[in-house]
């Protein structure tokens, strides 16, 4: 509930499956806020890495793939977009992201690359066929401590004045939240926060050609 009413157009990532996934999609809504669909994807195997329920891997079959992707945007009828979790592995094979930018063609959704291995191909794929799509720029809080929070907040902000957009992913961590609970509500004067959809519509490799073009968009 604090994600959902932190100021401005924060646009918010639910997972498909989670107990309190239809709930808060709806107060989410009441709000104001954006809804996008936060996909399980399969990751590189690590000691930390945990799999969460309707996770998409590599040796699902096309039905099995499809229908749990299916399932997954069925369960937040909400969503305008997707974005991925994890999927440091499967963002890697061209064969599952064009099924999956199909799907999102299909219904009229784009997508968010959370660009979690630099050897993502999913935001060029999306590309390729047709899907708005738009890529993480910062994590705020891959190292949780404050110092490194407020450091990947100003990098964002540097970012946004230097190529007129820039996009934070952020966890619902207390730390993270009681940050932009402050800081959202006191952005620059040259800096305006917009949805995520916004982001996936402009040419985002184009610098702005004047001060009033900067934005930053925030999906925790």
């Amino acid at each position: 509930m604090r994600a959902i009413n932190l100021p401005g157009p924060v646009s918010l990532a639910v997972f498909p499956f989670a107990p309190n996934t239809k709930l808060l999609a709806h107060r989410a809504i009441v709000s104001g806020k954006d809804i996008i669909l936060h996909q399980p994807m399969q990751p590189h195997a690590a000691p930390h890495v945990r799999i969460e329920d309707g996770t998409l891997t590599l040796d699902m079959a096309q039905r099995e793939f499809d229908d749990m992707l299916s399932a997954a945007l069925d369960a937040v009828p909400a969503s305008i977009g997707l974005s991925n979790h994890t999927g440091s592995l499967l963002t890697q094979y061209r064969e599952p992201m064009e099924r999956l930018m199909q799907s999102l063609g299909k219904r009229g959704l784009f997508f968010l690359d959370s660009h979690t291995t630099s050897e993502t191909i999913a935001l060029d794929v999306a590309r390729e066929l047709g899907v708005p799509a738009v890529k993480r720029d910062v994590f705020l809080d891959h190292d949780p401590r404050p110092n490194s929070i407020d450091a990947a907040f100003e990098r964002a902000l540097r970012l946004a004045r230097q190529n007129g957009h820039a996009l934070i992913i952020a966890h619902p961590y207390s730390v993270s939240l009681s940050y932009l609970e402050t800081h959202l509500a006191a952005l620059p004067e040259d800096i305006q926060l917009v949805p995520v959809r916004t982001l996936t519509r402009r040419a985002v490799a184009v610098p702005p050609q004047n001060r009033d073009d900067l934005r930053i968009s925030l999906a925790p």
